[in-house]
Protein backbone atom coordinates (compact mmCIF):
# COMPACT_ATOMS: atom_id res chain seq x y z
CA UNK A 1 0.00 0.00 0.00
CA UNK A 2 3.01 2.36 0.56
CA UNK A 3 3.96 2.53 -3.10
CA UNK A 4 0.22 3.61 -4.00
CA UNK A 5 0.77 7.40 -3.00
CA UNK A 6 4.34 7.25 -4.84
CA UNK A 7 3.22 5.93 -8.10
CA UNK A 8 0.11 8.30 -7.87
CA UNK A 9 2.61 11.35 -7.64
CA UNK A 10 4.37 10.35 -10.28
CA UNK A 11 1.83 10.02 -13.14
CA UNK A 12 0.92 13.58 -11.75
CA UNK A 13 4.25 14.53 -12.84
CA UNK A 14 3.80 12.88 -16.39
CA UNK A 15 0.10 14.48 -17.18
CA UNK A 16 1.94 17.84 -15.77
CA UNK A 17 4.73 16.87 -18.17
CA UNK A 18 2.27 16.15 -21.24
CA UNK A 19 0.66 19.50 -20.66
CA UNK A 20 3.83 21.42 -20.67
CA UNK A 21 3.59 22.52 -17.32
CA UNK A 22 7.16 21.50 -16.08
CA UNK A 23 7.29 23.61 -13.06
CA UNK A 24 4.67 21.13 -11.75
CA UNK A 25 6.10 18.09 -13.09
CA UNK A 26 9.39 18.83 -10.89
CA UNK A 27 7.11 19.58 -7.82
CA UNK A 28 5.72 16.25 -8.50
CA UNK A 29 8.81 14.40 -8.91
CA UNK A 30 11.00 16.09 -6.59
CA UNK A 31 9.97 14.79 -3.65
CA UNK A 32 10.03 11.01 -5.49
CA UNK A 33 13.60 11.60 -6.37
CA UNK A 34 15.12 12.88 -2.94
CA UNK A 35 13.21 9.46 -1.90
CA UNK A 36 14.88 7.27 -3.97
CA UNK A 37 12.55 6.45 -6.75
CA UNK A 38 14.63 6.01 -9.72
CA UNK A 39 12.15 6.84 -12.30
CA UNK A 40 11.99 10.30 -10.60
CA UNK A 41 15.39 10.48 -10.58
CA UNK A 42 15.36 9.98 -13.85
CA UNK A 43 13.27 12.71 -15.29
CA UNK A 44 14.24 15.23 -12.82
CA UNK A 45 17.66 14.55 -14.66
CA UNK A 46 15.93 15.14 -18.10
CA UNK A 47 14.37 17.84 -16.96
CA UNK A 48 17.37 19.67 -15.54
CA UNK A 49 19.25 18.75 -18.67
CA UNK A 50 16.60 20.58 -20.52
CA UNK A 51 15.75 23.34 -18.91
CA UNK A 52 12.37 22.82 -18.79
CA UNK A 53 10.51 23.40 -15.10
CA UNK A 54 13.85 24.67 -13.48
CA UNK A 55 17.17 26.60 -14.60
CA UNK A 56 19.23 24.27 -17.21
CA UNK A 57 22.09 22.39 -15.12
CA UNK A 58 24.13 19.80 -16.33
CA UNK A 59 25.81 19.21 -12.98
CA UNK A 60 22.58 18.63 -11.26
CA UNK A 61 21.56 16.07 -14.37
CA UNK A 62 24.08 14.52 -14.04
CA UNK A 63 24.06 13.29 -10.71
CA UNK A 64 20.19 12.52 -10.97
CA UNK A 65 21.28 10.58 -13.97
CA UNK A 66 23.80 8.31 -11.73
CA UNK A 67 21.51 8.30 -8.95
CA UNK A 68 19.10 6.26 -11.23
CA UNK A 69 21.69 4.80 -13.29
CA UNK A 70 23.37 3.06 -9.78
CA UNK A 71 19.44 1.44 -9.50
CA UNK A 72 19.76 0.36 -12.62
CA UNK A 73 17.24 2.69 -14.42
CA UNK A 74 18.77 1.73 -17.99
CA UNK A 75 17.18 5.47 -19.51
CA UNK A 76 19.57 6.95 -16.89
CA UNK A 77 22.10 4.62 -18.15
CA UNK A 78 21.39 4.98 -21.80
CA UNK A 79 21.74 8.99 -21.04
CA UNK A 80 24.91 8.90 -18.95
CA UNK A 81 26.69 7.08 -21.69
CA UNK A 82 25.59 9.84 -24.37
CA UNK A 83 26.29 12.69 -22.02
CA UNK A 84 30.14 10.95 -21.31
CA UNK A 85 30.48 10.06 -25.47
CA UNK A 86 29.56 13.84 -26.21
CA UNK A 87 30.63 15.42 -22.77
CA UNK A 88 27.92 17.38 -22.17
CA UNK A 89 28.11 18.62 -18.68
CA UNK A 90 31.00 16.29 -18.25
CA UNK A 91 34.34 16.30 -19.90
CA UNK A 92 34.15 13.56 -22.23
CA UNK A 93 35.32 10.26 -21.44
CA UNK A 94 34.95 7.30 -24.26
CA UNK A 95 35.74 4.73 -20.64
CA UNK A 96 32.92 5.93 -19.02
CA UNK A 97 30.69 6.09 -22.11
CA UNK A 98 31.18 2.64 -22.94
CA UNK A 99 30.55 2.06 -18.97
CA UNK A 100 27.05 3.07 -19.09
CA UNK A 101 26.29 1.75 -22.73
CA UNK A 102 27.57 -1.40 -21.71
CA UNK A 103 24.92 -1.86 -18.82
CA UNK A 104 22.03 -0.39 -20.50
CA UNK A 105 22.98 -2.67 -23.16
CA UNK A 106 22.82 -5.56 -21.10
CA UNK A 107 19.17 -4.69 -19.72
CA UNK A 108 18.39 -5.02 -24.07
CA UNK A 109 18.36 -1.80 -24.51
CA UNK A 110 18.92 -1.72 -28.83
CA UNK A 111 20.11 1.76 -28.89
CA UNK A 112 22.87 1.52 -26.08
CA UNK A 113 24.03 -1.71 -28.25
CA UNK A 114 24.37 0.26 -31.64
CA UNK A 115 26.14 3.22 -29.93
CA UNK A 116 28.71 1.14 -28.02
CA UNK A 117 29.06 -0.52 -31.35
CA UNK A 118 29.45 2.92 -33.22
CA UNK A 119 31.85 3.87 -30.58
CA UNK A 120 34.17 0.94 -31.57
CA UNK A 121 34.09 1.44 -34.93
CA UNK A 122 35.18 5.06 -34.00
CA UNK A 123 38.17 3.30 -33.35
CA UNK A 124 37.45 5.34 -29.72
CA UNK A 125 37.09 2.24 -26.84
CA UNK A 126 39.65 1.76 -24.71
CA UNK A 127 42.91 0.70 -26.40
CA UNK A 128 46.85 0.30 -25.47
CA UNK A 129 49.14 2.78 -26.33
CA UNK A 130 52.26 1.47 -28.39
CA UNK A 131 54.45 -1.11 -27.14
CA UNK A 132 55.37 -3.77 -25.78
CA UNK A 133 51.99 -6.81 -25.44
CA UNK A 134 51.14 -7.10 -21.49
CA UNK A 135 49.27 -10.21 -20.36
CA UNK A 136 45.50 -9.64 -20.09
CA UNK A 137 45.31 -11.62 -17.30
CA UNK A 138 44.92 -9.27 -14.54
CA UNK A 139 47.22 -10.99 -11.76
CA UNK A 140 50.12 -10.69 -14.21
CA UNK A 141 49.39 -6.87 -15.26
CA UNK A 142 49.34 -6.02 -11.46
CA UNK A 143 52.62 -7.70 -11.11
CA UNK A 144 53.84 -5.73 -13.90
CA UNK A 145 52.11 -2.57 -12.60
CA UNK A 146 53.80 -2.89 -9.57
CA UNK A 147 56.95 -3.57 -11.34
CA UNK A 148 57.21 -0.07 -12.58
CA UNK A 149 55.69 -0.58 -16.36
CA UNK A 150 53.98 2.19 -17.26
CA UNK A 151 52.11 0.91 -19.85
CA UNK A 152 51.26 -1.90 -17.64
CA UNK A 153 49.45 0.84 -14.49
CA UNK A 154 47.74 2.44 -17.77
CA UNK A 155 46.06 -0.72 -18.48
CA UNK A 156 45.37 -1.36 -15.48
CA UNK A 157 43.57 1.53 -14.49
CA UNK A 158 41.73 1.23 -17.88
CA UNK A 159 40.61 -2.29 -16.14
CA UNK A 160 39.60 -0.79 -12.45
CA UNK A 161 37.86 1.84 -14.99
CA UNK A 162 35.61 -0.50 -16.98
CA UNK A 163 35.36 -2.86 -14.33
CA UNK A 164 36.98 -5.48 -16.81
CA UNK A 165 38.58 -8.41 -15.12
CA UNK A 166 38.74 -6.80 -11.60
CA UNK A 167 36.08 -4.88 -9.36
CA UNK A 168 35.19 -1.54 -10.89
CA UNK A 169 36.70 1.18 -8.73
CA UNK A 170 37.49 4.12 -9.78
CA UNK A 171 39.70 4.80 -6.64
CA UNK A 172 42.32 2.32 -8.08
CA UNK A 173 41.94 3.45 -11.54
CA UNK A 174 42.95 6.92 -10.38
CA UNK A 175 46.39 5.39 -8.40
CA UNK A 176 47.52 3.66 -11.66
CA UNK A 177 46.72 6.23 -13.80
CA UNK A 178 48.57 8.51 -11.40
CA UNK A 179 51.48 5.70 -11.43
CA UNK A 180 51.40 5.74 -15.43
CA UNK A 181 51.01 9.64 -15.64
CA UNK A 182 53.93 10.67 -13.63
CA UNK A 183 55.77 8.42 -15.84
CA UNK A 184 54.97 10.35 -18.77
CA UNK A 185 52.47 8.44 -20.30
CA UNK A 186 50.52 10.64 -22.18
CA UNK A 187 46.85 8.47 -22.43
CA UNK A 188 47.34 8.20 -18.73
CA UNK A 189 47.76 11.93 -18.50
CA UNK A 190 44.88 12.49 -20.33
CA UNK A 191 42.83 9.74 -18.43
CA UNK A 192 43.67 11.31 -14.77
CA UNK A 193 42.69 14.72 -16.14
CA UNK A 194 39.57 13.43 -17.00
CA UNK A 195 38.99 11.95 -13.30
CA UNK A 196 40.04 14.80 -11.62
CA UNK A 197 37.41 17.29 -14.12
CA UNK A 198 34.62 15.03 -13.34
CA UNK A 199 35.60 13.66 -10.04
CA UNK A 200 35.30 9.93 -10.08
CA UNK A 201 37.65 8.65 -7.79
CA UNK A 202 38.83 11.81 -6.72
CA UNK A 203 37.29 15.07 -5.62
CA UNK A 204 36.98 16.94 -8.50
CA UNK A 205 39.50 19.72 -9.18
CA UNK A 206 39.72 21.39 -12.01
CA UNK A 207 42.84 22.99 -11.78
CA UNK A 208 44.65 19.48 -11.00
CA UNK A 209 42.65 18.29 -14.34
CA UNK A 210 44.38 21.52 -16.40
CA UNK A 211 47.68 20.35 -15.37
CA UNK A 212 47.08 16.73 -16.25
CA UNK A 213 45.46 18.35 -19.69
CA UNK A 214 48.37 19.92 -20.33
CA UNK A 215 50.83 17.43 -20.27
CA UNK A 216 48.83 15.23 -22.07
CA UNK A 217 48.14 18.10 -24.85
CA UNK A 218 51.99 18.90 -25.32
CA UNK A 219 52.60 15.30 -26.01
CA UNK A 220 49.37 15.33 -28.93
CA UNK A 221 46.68 14.08 -27.21
CA UNK A 222 43.95 15.34 -29.40
CA UNK A 223 41.13 15.01 -26.71
CA UNK A 224 43.24 16.60 -24.11
CA UNK A 225 43.72 19.94 -26.69
CA UNK A 226 39.86 19.99 -27.00
CA UNK A 227 39.38 19.61 -23.54
CA UNK A 228 42.09 22.53 -22.91
CA UNK A 229 40.24 24.30 -24.91
CA UNK A 230 37.42 24.14 -23.44
CA UNK A 231 38.90 25.05 -19.56
CA UNK A 232 41.03 27.83 -21.40
CA UNK A 233 37.39 29.59 -22.59
CA UNK A 234 35.45 29.00 -19.80
CA UNK A 235 38.06 29.87 -17.20
CA UNK A 236 37.61 26.32 -15.02
CA UNK A 237 41.15 25.73 -13.77
CA UNK A 238 42.60 27.84 -15.13
CA UNK A 239 42.27 31.89 -16.30
CA UNK A 240 40.11 32.56 -19.16
CA UNK A 241 42.47 32.76 -22.37
CA UNK A 242 40.37 33.10 -25.68
CA UNK A 243 43.73 33.02 -27.26
CA UNK A 244 44.89 29.49 -25.80
CA UNK A 245 41.42 28.39 -25.99
CA UNK A 246 41.67 29.14 -29.93
CA UNK A 247 45.12 27.65 -30.52
CA UNK A 248 44.26 24.17 -28.44
CA UNK A 249 40.67 23.97 -30.40
CA UNK A 250 42.84 24.20 -33.86
CA UNK A 251 45.00 22.12 -32.98
CA UNK A 252 42.91 19.51 -31.91
CA UNK A 253 40.48 20.02 -34.96
CA UNK A 254 43.50 18.80 -37.23
CA UNK A 255 44.22 15.70 -35.36
CA UNK A 256 40.92 14.84 -34.88
CA UNK A 257 38.41 13.23 -37.38
CA UNK A 258 34.65 13.04 -38.82
CA UNK A 259 32.26 14.61 -35.88
CA UNK A 260 34.34 15.19 -33.72
CA UNK A 261 36.34 17.14 -35.84
CA UNK A 262 33.42 19.11 -36.71
CA UNK A 263 33.20 19.68 -32.71
CA UNK A 264 36.75 21.24 -32.31
CA UNK A 265 36.12 23.23 -35.77
CA UNK A 266 32.63 25.16 -34.41
CA UNK A 267 34.77 25.91 -30.70
CA UNK A 268 37.15 27.34 -32.44
CA UNK A 269 35.65 29.42 -34.54
CA UNK A 270 33.28 30.34 -31.73
CA UNK A 271 36.22 31.34 -30.23
CA UNK A 272 37.96 33.16 -32.89
CA UNK A 273 35.25 35.70 -33.15
CA UNK A 274 36.08 37.24 -29.72
CA UNK A 275 39.84 37.90 -30.95
CA UNK A 276 41.19 40.74 -32.57
CA UNK A 277 42.96 40.04 -36.11
CA UNK A 278 46.23 40.35 -34.30
CA UNK A 279 45.96 38.02 -31.83
CA UNK A 280 44.41 35.61 -34.23
CA UNK A 281 47.22 35.60 -36.55
CA UNK A 282 49.57 35.34 -33.48
CA UNK A 283 47.92 32.43 -32.46
CA UNK A 284 48.05 31.16 -36.31
CA UNK A 285 50.96 31.00 -36.14
CA UNK A 286 51.53 29.52 -33.04
CA UNK A 287 49.27 26.79 -34.33
CA UNK A 288 51.14 26.48 -37.16
CA UNK A 289 54.76 26.31 -35.45
CA UNK A 290 53.77 23.55 -32.88
CA UNK A 291 55.05 20.39 -32.88
CA UNK A 292 54.49 17.79 -29.81
CA UNK A 293 56.82 17.26 -27.29
CA UNK A 294 57.30 13.44 -26.19
CA UNK A 295 58.17 13.15 -22.56
CA UNK A 296 58.94 9.66 -23.29
CA UNK A 297 61.54 9.32 -25.90
CA UNK A 298 60.57 6.54 -28.66
CA UNK A 299 56.75 7.13 -28.47
CA UNK A 300 54.16 8.55 -30.77
CA UNK A 301 51.89 9.85 -27.74
CA UNK A 302 49.12 11.08 -30.08
CA UNK A 303 48.58 7.16 -31.27
CA UNK A 304 46.24 6.41 -28.23
CA UNK A 305 42.42 7.72 -28.62
CA UNK A 306 41.27 6.04 -25.10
Amino acid sequence: MGAAPASAGFEEGRRAYARGDYAAAVREWRPLAESGDAAAQFMLGFLHERGQGVPADADAAVGWYRRAAAQGDVHAQFRLGFLYAYGRGVDRDDVEAAIWYRRAAEQGNEAARSALEQLGAEGRLAAPAAGPTVSRDAVGLRAAAERGGALAQYQLGLRYAMGDGVPRDPAQAVRWYREAAQQGLAPAQYQLGLRYANGDGVERDFAEAVKWYQRAAAQGVAFAQFNLGVRYANGQGVERDPVQAYQWFSLAAQRLLGREAEVARQARDAVRAQLSPEQAARADAAVKAWRPRPERPGEDAATPRS
